[in-house]
């Protein structure tokens, strides 16, 4: 049996622990409700280049400390930043004897960026979003984050390199000090270690840091959006290939909660169960197409579902019709049963092999405390709990289809 604790210390940072002994490593994640989409317009991309800082250096520890600690005490270490949070995830044999919440706390909390650092920052942060723009799945989906969010396209691929050439070391500490807050931040903890010693270390060094300054309000979108279809022009040398990418604007998590308990859970029912039925109708059926599946990316305040497709040009068209009589079905209450139940066994089987990675079963509770604000074993038990009748009540209320505001479709060859 899984079993989770969570604390809140006094500063506001959320703590969620799942020891487990039969585990020969443990794995400390923390992350920050701060992302690419809470950027404003005018300073896309602060928040990534603030992740490739942190680690840069403070007034007690250099940058080439920090390294060394890391290299000698972690056997995996990176830092990420996503639409909505700024993640960081340590991995170690030995949990016990490491400083990890000492040295870890220091760098997030403490860094002083470096201008000698920032200056190779940058240029490692501009390579890094130029290499996205090679991906013709990356530009695609960030054309529809983009409209449905309001936010340039270059932005969620990283960040715009205009900006980050020219930002200056201020601005990025006015946003770190705002954002790098604990009563933001959520660390987790999972594997083989004591659970009364981790709890008084990271009490002892998370808890002793003070809450910057309040929160500033979200740059993020979350007002409805008019119906747009847009046709792309892209890199991929096979001409007579479409990509056919549909996407459905979805409230946040917050307001799914608030709205009905298990609608949270319904929704990412409902992207394996579109995957299933467009690959079974434009692969396996029709023969129409070799890729095909859906994605969902739900955040506190906002989120978005959506399905794509890879066919052949003459084929666009009919494959469009499947795509949208396939969501209109699944709208209109066309759930077996039968399904329901062996999603719930292979569930099981999932978080099963979920626990025996203590990395990503730290990533897993420390998402869930960000997004959702709830255990691993809450969310599990309320895709557990779900029904039929609940499925479709979601189903109705979030899934759209050709033409419906709060929708974009996107084609590209």
């Amino acid at each position: 049996m899984v079993v989770y604790y969570t604390k809140k210390l006094d500063n506001g940072l959320d703590v969620i622990l799942s020891p487990n002994n039969y585990l020969h490593s443990a794995s400390v994640s923390v992350g920050f409700r701060y992302g690419l989409l809470d950027d404003s317009n005018a300073k896309q991309g602060l928040s990534h280049l603030i992740e490739h800082m942190v680690f840069g250096g403070t007034d007690m520890l250099s940058k080439e400390i920090l390294n060394m600690f890391l290299k000698a005490s972690t056997v995996y270490w990176n830092g990420t930043t996503s639409s909505g949070a700024t993640t960081y995830e340590f991995k170690l044999f030995n949990l016990s004897d490491s400083r990890i919440f000492e040295v870890v706390s220091e760098a997030l909390f403490n860094s002083v960026f470096p201008e000698e650092n920032l200056r190779k920052e940058k240029n490692a942060l501009i390579n890094e979003i130029s290499g996205n723009f090679g991906s013709n799945a990356a530009l695609e989906y960030s054309v529809l984050k983009s409209y449905l969010f309001r936010k340039s396209a270059g932005a969620l691929l990283g960040g715009d390199t205009r900006f980050i050439k020219q930002v200056q070391k201020d601005v990025l500490i006015d946003s770190y000090s705002k954002y790098y807050s604990p009563d933001n931040a959520v660390i987790a903890v999972a594997g083989n270690f004591n659970k009364n010693k981790i709890i008084a270390e990271v009490t002892d060094t998370f808890g002793k840091i003070a809450i910057n300054s309040k929160k500033p309000a979200s740059n993020i979108y979350s007002g409805e959006t008019k119906y747009k279809e847009i046709h792309m022009k892209t890199s991929n040398p096979y001409k007579g290939q479409s990509a056919i990418l549909f996407g459905i604007k979805l409230p946040g998590s917050e307001q799914m909660y608030k709205k009905r308990e298990k609608d949270r859970a319904s929704i990412m029912y409902l992207k394996g169960l579109i995957s299933e039925r467009l690959h079974g109708r434009l692969r396996d059926e029709e023969g129409l197409a070799y890729l095909a599946h859906s994605d969902i990316e739900l955040l506190e305040d906002t989120g978005y579902l959506s399905s794509y497709s890879k066919v052949k040009n003459q084929n666009l068209e009919e494959s469009k019709k499947i795509i949208f009589d396939e969501i209109e079905k699944i709208r209109d209450g066309e759930i077996s049963d039968n399904r329901l139940k062996n999603s719930k066994l292979r569930s099981k089987q999932a978080l099963e092999d979920l626990l025996d990675s203590s990395l990503n079963h730290s990533n897993s509770m420390l998402s869930s405390m960000l997004v959702h604000k709830r255990t691993p074993a809450k969310i599990y038990n309320e895709f557990l709990d779900l029904t039929v009748d609940d499925i479709r009540a979601a189903a109705a209320d979030y899934l759209k289809t050709d033409g419906e505001n709060n929708s974009v479709l996107i084609t590209s060859n």
